[in-house]
């Protein structure tokens, strides 16, 4: 049988040596293979697995269910699987591990068939987004989406899927924010009465920062707990100024500075230092922490 194959398969078995049984611990060649192998790694003679959902499916020497399975299941349709057809392939594309390396090269931005083909437009919207959330929620940077490795994986998931930049996901992430701010000033015109809290905090780089958030019962009977800005403070003018911060901050959330009950600190220090000047410019009354308070006592 090894007199019927070409050179180079013939090379590629012998390299791949034999097994405990004796049984040669390369894949089989076969010198038709359909770029729907992208998708699939094959198990034994009568299984495949998808790559995506790790489904395994019955295979008879025909990508016919492959094929539909990516389309039903996965939307990988249209232009993407006219790029799936038969094709000539002098060497088994699963003969040794390196080759799956290899496959993966294959789906990176660099290659002609990530770009041949596109997703369909809901499914890529939705990847995007799922990117996008990625980013933010993890605090990645918005240079991930060219980093090799992260370009390998979703290239190897969804090959069909082009990286935006990252100047646009900038400015999808000002869109992001400015959705989400909308809502929150909604939200926030349903309380009749405001406690904010500000918090000083030190970065592990000692950059100081202020954060305001405001705490109230909403119309359902539930506490709500919104963070409404983060912003850089000066180590040694933490807390100066910080009624006309507050006051910048509710106006810029369009809520009136009357809708403040009180101003909640994260020390006793702070609590003394601004206390008289928010009672007298803004008629806030002033607190300190009651955890920090009761850590102090303790």
């Amino acid at each position: 049988a090894a007199t019927n194959l070409g050179p180079a398969s013939r090379r590629k078995r012998e390299k791949g040596g034999s097994g405990q049984d004796g049984t040669s611990t390369a894949l089989y060649v076969d010198r038709r293979k359909s770029k729907v192998w992208n998708y699939y790694t094959k198990l034994g003679d009568a299984y495949v697995e998808c790559n995506i959902c790790k489904k395994q499916l019955s295979f008879h020497n025909s990508t016919t269910t492959m094929r539909e399975h990516l389309v039903r299941k996965h939307g990988i349709r249209d232009t993407l699987l006219s790029q799936l057809k038969d094709d000539q392939v002098s060497e088994s594309d699963y003969a040794a591990p390196e080759n799956t390396v290899k496959r993966c090269r294959q789906m990176t931005p660099e290659n002609s068939l990530y770009h041949a083909a596109s997703c369909s437009e809901p499914r890529s919207e939705v990847i995007l987004e799922l990117v996008l959330e990625m980013i933010f929620r993890d605090l990645h940077p918005l240079s991930v989406v060219q980093d090799k490795g992260f370009g390998l994986l979703l290239g190897y998931l969804e090959p069909s899927f082009t990286l935006p930049s990252p100047v646009q996901l900038s400015s999808m992430l000002w869109h992001r924010y400015n959705v989400v701010k909308q809502h929150l000033e909604r939200y926030l015109q349903t309380a009749q009465s405001i406690v904010l809290c500000v918090e000083f905090w030190v970065s592990q780089l000692s950059q100081t920062y202020l954060t305001i958030t405001a705490n109230f019962i909403d119309r359902e009977w539930r506490r709500a707990r919104c963070m409404m800005e983060t912003q850089p403070a000066q180590q040694d003018k933490a807390e100066g100024g910080l009624g006309e911060k507050l006051y910048t901050v509710l106006a810029d959330f369009g809520s009136a500075s009357k809708s403040v009950f009180c101003v909640i600190h994260d020390s006793p220090q702070s609590a003394a230092a601004t206390a008289p000047q928010l009672k007298a410019a803004y008629g806030w009354s002033s607190l300190c922490c009651a955890a920090r308070i009761l850590h102090i006592c303790i």
